[in-house]
This record gives structure tokens, sequence and C-alpha cells, in this order.
């Protein structure tokens, strides 16, 4: 249930689809004037999805008033994902969003840089080796140009204090583009699109995370500054930290949820470089637009704050006009067009504005005609008029004056033959990538996400001002439990092609089933053709012609027959049309907007020289990963556990049971569940622990049947040698001998939050390490306990066994079939 505050809030900022709700209440109206009467600018730096720091974004934004950004150099693309299944590119479409809702919360801006999430990483050098440092500094430095702050702030330090490597980085070259960004002589190229820029001075916001007694520096030493970001503001009736951690909670997807804070909050900034401030960050920098050359704007819009009519709003557009219109002779041509903007928004909510762009459904092709329906409504009684609609290139005359309080409608249409493959695909995701998303047009570095394909210019008039305005398509239906419910109207292929597993795992020489799903988005029948690019796949049919006769899905199945058993890896693609098939994912969560991603429609064949022990597992669900459906292309049968089952089932069936990443962070219940679960253990089977984060949501370490204690170790070079610390040990030589080729072409990691310390009792077959560092050496420990056996492993199968890995899966398959010696001795 939602608190009251929680609900003042949603009325005031928009939320999710309440986003059109209320944006024309009166406080909110007020709150922005009096926002609008400071130009100062601040851009917050760090690295990551839920790095920034959600109170000095909300005090910045609301309580000082400043226009405020944060540059998240990623999108969160290598983190770990707490509320479902997406990981890589599409987690960090999920992230992104979740960052998008978080600033709708606190105010600011949203920006990134092209830089690709690739996993925790070490050093800065390490990053910015990978990344490319030139390539990332070019988006930070284009982004001061663009956005031209006043004050620059970074979240970490740059040194080696940040820890995380992208951390470091991200202060690095915020110091540096800094530096760079007022140099016509550095990155001439953008001069064509933006002009040199020179902010007053970076700070760095501090943290006791850095153990440093703060509050008594900030006293004595001028390089310390303490601001207070918890005050109330009384036209919101919120503190800022209040909005603050409800911001932070969007961050889901990492476990990011907190308790609603109020009261005084103390934040530290510690100077970088730049003019450094005495007692005030923004001394010197002019909190007025006097400093523009637009003195009269600022008593202009004081009088207008002064003269606001709570009850009737609409009474201050003639002044509102006046004000926009004088401020031409604002002389930055950036703040210029930002003050005019922020105008029209106002001017529009003190109408009453509410206007709408509707599909019929949620998905158009990217040919033909498409009928959309405008519906306008104000709110208020000074004579407007809706003059002209332009869309698709199209424009319709309508001059109709709207009456107030009565929704006015319009049916229109456009052809989109200029959207031909033009799909509502993340623009960063629109071509392949390795460490740095490629990015041709430098208009949409640093953009937060897609402009909308689908969107309206309406010409209004307002008491004899002529405006301009947009709106974006949208698709709204019904819940019967959560209510309205708004979408974007996407542009989608005709039909998608769902392979219902990512990888065919092929033990034997025998044929297997695939499964696909034709899901039908528009009209007409589709021809699919089936191939691999080698000759050692045999896959029937190989062609369809499908006519869906009016389903909406059509579900094939193809059979598949390797022609050798070997490790080996292909992929079968399909051709839809005679152009390349694309698979859909649905990024869809209460908490953000829905948003689509596409990729083309293929499925990993990977043959395999293995062999296995045992026939079912027990599978109990953590975070969320597709290690089960990995196990199941194995040969087993995997059975999905919870609590009831492992409580009142007889285990013994199992060979072994295995928990999902994060198990013990996310489920309750499985702390109380020990004493079964070694029960089983000390009766024969298997129980193989998978990492969990050492964090606040911890349920428990006490975990197996003697103590361990799970660290923050991991290995993050993916090609880290692998050392066979006990080369003897089953688990290395049964069933599958085991060798270092097993150990190659994994993806972004070996492992991570490896055990740190253990009982005698375990055994660590495996070490590795990053360069420069010792042998990490609790990847994976085992202990014997009765007649069975309990791993704890950190190993990153949730990522290898997706991709494909051949040597995950042997692994993998040895950690299953895993017999301690004890269960057969005393047969």
């Amino acid at each position: 249930m939602r608190t009251i505050t929680a609900l003042i809030f949603i009325n005031l900022w928009g939320y999710h689809a309440f986003s059109q709700i209320n944006q024309s209440a009166s406080s909110a109206i007020l709150h922005e004037l009096y926002k609008l009467k400071n130009p100062t600018r601040i851009l917050y730096v760090a690295a990551h999805p839920d790095d920034e720091n959600t109170r000095m974004i909300s005090w910045l934004a609301n309580g000082v008033g400043c226009e405020t950004a944060y540059l998240s150099l990623t999108r969160g693309d290598g983190g770990q994902n707490l509320i479902g299944e997406e990981l890589g590119a599409k987690l960090g479409v999920l992230r992104t969003q979740e960052l998008m809702q978080a600033r709708n919360i606190d105010g600011g801006r949203q920006y990134f840089s092209r830089a690709v999430d690739f996993g925790y990483s070490k050093s800065a050098g390490e990053t910015l080796e990978k990344w490319g440092e030139e390539k990332v500094l070019h988006d930070v430095v284009l982004m001061i140009r663009k956005f031209r702050p006043d004050v620059i702030i970074t979240r970490f330090p740059p040194d080696a204090r940040g820890g995380h490597g992208h951390h470091t980085a991200s202060a690095v070259l915020a110091v540096k583009a800094f530096e760079k960004a007022g140099d016509e002589s550095v990155f001439p190229e953008q001069l064509q699109h933006v002009k040199t820029w020179k902010a007053k001075r970076i700070y760095w916001n501090t943290s006791i995370w850095w153990g440093e007694p703060l509050d008594s520096l900030s006293r004595t030493d001028d390089r310390y500054l303490k601001v207070d970001v918890g005050a109330y503001n009384p036209i919101l009736g919120v503190n800022y930290n209040e909005l603050a951690s409800l911001s932070r909670t969007q961050h889901k997807s990492q476990g990011f949820g907190v308790s609603v804070k109020r009261g005084r909050s103390p934040e530290y900034l510690y100077y970088l470089a730049g003019d450094k401030a005495k007692a005030d960050l923004f001394e010197d920098l002019g909190q007025s637009w006097s400093r523009h050359g637009f003195k009269e704007g600022d008593g202009m819009l004081q009088m207008i704050i002064d003269n606001f009519d709570p009850a009737d709003p609409s009474a201050s557009v003639e002044a509102l006009f006046k004000l926009k219109n004088e401020a031409e002779k604002i002389n930055d041509p950036v703040q210029q067009s930002y003050f005019r903007q922020k105008l029209e928004e106002i001017i529009l909510s003190c109408i009453g504005w509410h206007a709408e762009l509707l599909g019929s459904g949620q998905y158009i092709q990217d040919a033909g005609n498409v009928e959309l329906n405008l519906e306008v409504l104000v709110r208020s009684g000074i004579p407007i008029t809706l003059k002209e609609v332009g869309i698709g290139g199209r424009k319709k005359s309508i001059n109709t004056s709207l009456a107030e309080n009565v929704i006015h409608k319009e049916s229109l249409s456009f052809i989109a033959e200029d959207q031909k493959n033009a799909f509502s695909q993340p623009y960063w995701l629109e071509k392949p990538y390795t460490n740095l998303f490629e990015v041709g047009d430098i208009k949409k570095i640093g953009k937060p996400e897609n402009d909308s394909r689908i969107k309206a210019e309406l010409s209004i008039s307002i008491a004899g001002n002529e405006m301009k305005t947009e709106v974006a398509a949208t698709y709204k239906y019904s819940d019967r439990v959560k209510g309205e419910i708004i979408t974007p109207v996407f542009i989608t292929p005709k039909a998608i092609v769902n392979p219902l597993v990512k990888n065919l795992v092929f033990v034997k020489k025998e044929m297997q089933q695939l499964p696909l799903e034709i899901r039908f988005l528009g009209n007409g029948t589709v021809q699919l053709k089936f191939s691999s690019p080698d000759n050692t796949w045999e896959i029937e049919p190989k062609e369809l012609l499908i006519d869906p006769q009016g389903k909406a899905t059509v579900n094939i199945t193809l059979q598949v027959t390797p022609l050798a058993v070997k490790n080996d890896r292909s992929k079968l693609t399909v051709l839809l049309d005679d152009e390349q098939a694309l698979a859909l994912t649905e990024i869809e969560y209460e908490h953000i907007d829905k948003r689509l991603v596409f990729e083309p429609a293929e499925v990993k064949l990977i043959k395999l020289n293995l062999q296995k022990r045992g026939s079912d597992i027990g599978y109990i669900p953590g975070a969320g990963d597709e290690v089960a459906q990995a196990i199941e292309q194995l040969g087993y049968q995997v059975d999905i556990l919870d609590e009831e089952k492992i409580r009142k089932s007889d285990l013994s069936k199992y060979h072994t049971i295995i928990a999902g990443i994060r198990a013990y962070n996310t489920e309750s219940w499985l702390p109380g569940v020990k004493d079964v679960l070694m029960e089983y253990v000390k009766n024969g089977g298997n129980y193989i622990v998978q990492y969990n984060t050492l964090s606040r949501d911890l349920l428990s370490q006490d975990i197996g049947p003697y103590p361990f204690q799970i660290s923050r170790e991991r290995v993050t070079e993916e090609d880290a040698e692998a050392e066979f610390l006990l080369p003897d040990h089953p688990v290395l030589n049964e069933p599958n001998k085991l060798s270092k080729e097993d150990f190659e072409n994994w993806v972004q990691e070996r492992g991570l939050y490896f055990a740190g310390s253990w009982d005698d009792t375990y055994e660590a077959p495996i070490g590795w390490h990053d360069k420069g560092e010792n042998s990490r050496n609790g990847s994976l420990i085992i202990a014997h306990h009765g007649k069975g056996a309990f791993m704890y492993t950190g190993i990153s199968f949730f990522r290898e066994l997706p991709a494909g890995v051949p040597g995950a899966f042997r692994l993998l398959a040895n950690l299953l079939s895993y017999e301690n010696p004890a269960s057969y001795e005393q047969q």
C-alpha cells in the first residue's frame, strides 16, 4: 500500500502510467517557476546506473534549482539482475529505463557515453584500455560541450580508492574532460555541432565510504565543502532526500530499494580542479539571468511568481508569453533554448493541456498506412485554437477552437514508408559492438534513448500567441487490476521468430527437436528458410511457407541432427522473406516504460564429447538465470524446487540439487531448510550453491555443512589461466577428463564472489587470477558430508552456459555427476 507521501509525490512528478496525470498541478507549476530562476548547470559523472547520488541530484535540481544532469558512462550491461533473466544488452536496456524513472522523480536529466559495461574491472588502466580512452574521453568532452555545466561533480575519486576500475575511470575521464573541453584543438570535429566550454570547477562527492572524518575536515580543510541535502520543500511537501529515496528505489534490478529518508542529510565535496570555492559550491557563478544578458528576465520571472494564482494558473499565461518573447535577449543559445522550452512547458501546464496520439495497437510495421487518433483537452477558459497538425511529412489544417474541458478528436494517417527497417531498436544496439557501442551519428551520442519515431507536431494559438508542441504516439489499454496501462507505439517487422531455446547441446549423434515460435505482428504469409554455415548439421525442413490464418502465433518444430560428435560450435540461422529474421524480447516491468530489443533469430548448435551420471536434478531458482535450461540440454530431467517440495518430497531421487545464482540473497525461506538439505547430502546427494553477493540482503553465510565465508574475490579476465590445484581430483577427471582447452573462449569473467576462507574439510581444486594478483582459489570448494558432497561455486556458469561455452558444460557435467567415494565404498 502506498503511503500518503508517495501519493503526493506521484501526483506531482508523474510516474509510469501516471506520467500525464496532474502534471498541471499548481504546486508543480510554481515549483518549476522557482527552479527557472537559476540558470546554473551541474553535471554529475559516474560509471553505472545506480552509481549516482540521488540525494545530491534531488537537492541540486529541486532545492537549488540547478539544471542537473547525470552522465553515466555505461548502461550497466555487465551487471547482475535481481528481478529477471535479462543480462548483457537487455539488462542495459532495463537499467537505462530504471535511470529514466529515477530522473523523472528527482528532476535530473540523463545522459550516457558509448562505453560498454564489460563486467567488473580491477583497475582504471584495464578499463580505459578496453574502452579506448580517447573514444570515451571524446564522449565526455562532447557532453560537457553540449550541456555546458558550470560545475562538474564526480561520484568517485580519480585514483585507486574508486575500487571498481570503471568507477575510477569515470573520475579520471571527468577531470581530463574538464581540462580539455575548452580547448579548440581537442576533438575539433565536434565544433561543427557544439562550441568549446570551460566549467568553473570540478569536485568529488566524497563519502564516509572512504573512511575520512568528513565533518571535521569540512571545518578545517578548505578543499572540503559541506552541504545539507535533506531540506524540506513546502511547495512539494517533501524533503529532498525523501525524493532521493524514491528515486534510488527505481534501481530494482540491482536490489537497491531503500527506506524513505527525511530530515537533515549532510553531503561532502572535495576539490579536484578549477576555481576552488571558499565556502559555497556556487560562488562566483552568477545565479541569475543577468549573467546571460537578461537582467529584466529576473524581475519578470519574480513578478510572475509573486502574482501566481494557484486557483487559476492560466492567469499567468499572458505574462509567461511576454517573458518568452523577451528571452530572445539571452546571449547564450543553449541557455536561451532551455529557458524558452521550459516556459512553453509551464504554459501548457497552466492551461491544463493534455494531448494523446493513440494507435490501435502497440505494434506497427515498417511500411503502409498508419491510422492514429489525436485527442486534445484543455482545462482553461482562455481562447485556444488547434491550428494545424503535422505527422509523417503530412500537414492537416484544423483551425478549431478548443472548448474548455471538452476532448477534441482528430483522425490522422500517414504512410510509414520512410520508416523502412527503422525498427524500435535502442539506437546503441543497431550495430555489433564489443567494448564500445558503435554509434555513427554524433547527434545521438549522449542521448539516453531513441527519440520517438512516430509523433505529431501541433500548432496552437493560446490567447493569440503562437506555439508548437509535439506528442508521441502511444497505445493504451485497461487491466482489471492495474488500471490504465500506456506503452509507446513500436515499429516492428510483420513477424518475428523466437527460438524457445538458445542452445541445442548434442552429446550423442541423435536428432533433437528445436521449437520455434513465429509471432505475427502484422498481416500476410511469411517464408522461412533454415540453415547452418557448415555441412556438419542436417536441418529439416529447410524451408516453410506459413499462413497464420488469423492466429497471433504459430509454433513449429525443426529436426536438427549432427553429422559428427566432437567439441564444436555452430549456429542455426533463420531467414524471413529472404532477410535475416529477428527475435524479440519485450523488456516489461511495472516500474519502467516498456522497451523492445531485437536480435538475429539464431540458435547455437553445440556438439560435445561429454559423459554424465544420474538422471534427475533439482533446481532452486534464485535471482534469475538460465542454468536450469542448460542442464536440461545435457539430458537431465530438471525439477524446480520450492520450500514445500524440499520439505515434503523425497529428495533422494535427485543425484544433485543446485541453487540458482543469489538464491541466498532472494529466497527468504532457504536458510530455514538447511537441515533438510544437509540430511539429503548426508544420505548421498550433492548440493551445489552458485554465487551469492556479499551484501546487506545476504540471508545467511551458514550454508554448508562446515564453515566458509563468501568474499568479494573474483577473476575478471575471462582468459585467466586455470590452474589445476588438485589435478587428480574427481571433479577434474570424472566422468569427463578436463584440460586447459575446456577453459578457452569463456566470456566476460571466470567468476565472482568466491569463497574467501573455508574450513580445512573443504577442497579447492581450481585456482586462477587476474594479472598481477595472487591465485584466487575459492571459485569452487567441495566438502564431503556423510555419503554426499556440498559445493559452493562462484564460477560464472550463468554467463558461460547461455553463451554456449563447451568447457563450461563439461565442467558443470562433472559437478552434477560428482560422487563422494564414501557413497559407493559403503554400498
